[in-house]
């Protein structure tokens, strides 16, 4: 069998450089959308069961609502709780950042010194 040699035109490896550049620089930013997009959705999850909640003030109604949650949603129940510590520490969302993603605000949710959770807020962003 003869081989097929390939010969590439004139500059065409700084095209095919440049096209896996382009790809990469934008798939990292819908990647970072996509993140952001669900920090967002996961306040405004919290921010609805908390509202919930206070209108109900009986006791042990959060429990059962996460739970009856999860199952309908199929969402882990341990993600439900994250996205309600993660509301009630930013209740504000303005005070969200978007350059942080859910990676972050899950580590920043778990610092319980608020002066420590805004240093390690402010060397992420």
């Amino acid at each position: 069998m003869k081989e097929i040699q390939k010969t590439e035109p004139e500059g065409y490896e700084q095209l095919l450089n440049d096209i896996r550049s382009i790809l990469q620089r934008n798939l990292t930013k819908a990647y970072k959308a996509v993140d952001n997009i669900r920090v967002q959705t996961y306040w405004q999850i919290g921010e609805r069961v908390v509202r919930e909640e206070i209108n109900r003030k009986r006791a042990g109604y959060g429990e059962e609502v996460i739970k009856r949650l999860a199952i309908d949603l199929k969402i882990n129940e341990r993600t439900l709780y994250r996205i309600l510590r993660f509301y009630n520490t930013y209740p504000i969302l303005t005070t969200v950042l978007s350059e942080l993603t859910w990676s972050h605000y899950l580590v920043l949710t778990n610092v319980n010194d608020n002066n420590q959770r805004k240093t390690y807020r402010m060397q992420e962003s």
